[in-house]
């Protein structure tokens, strides 16, 4: 599949992924991630079963913590 990931054009072997499987395929682990597929937010409970397709646009953030 194909899909844009923060603006850049990403290709993976897989049809689809789950959007933990996408980070994970990206090696991404920071704790603070913020996920939107198609403009629509993606709630951590919800990544393990959220579905990432060809076509999609998706959005990963690290968010950053500090004074």
């Amino acid at each position: 599949m194909t899909i844009t990931l923060n603006g850049s054009t990403e290709r993976f072997d897989e049809p689809s992924m789950t959007v933990r499987g996408l980070l994970l395929a990206k090696r991404w682990s920071f704790p603070l991630i913020v996920v939107s597929i198609n403009g629509a937010a993606v709630a951590r409970d919800d990544w393990d079963a959220a579905t990432v397709y060809d076509g999609d646009v998706v959005d990963a953030t690290h968010l950053m913590s500090g004074g």
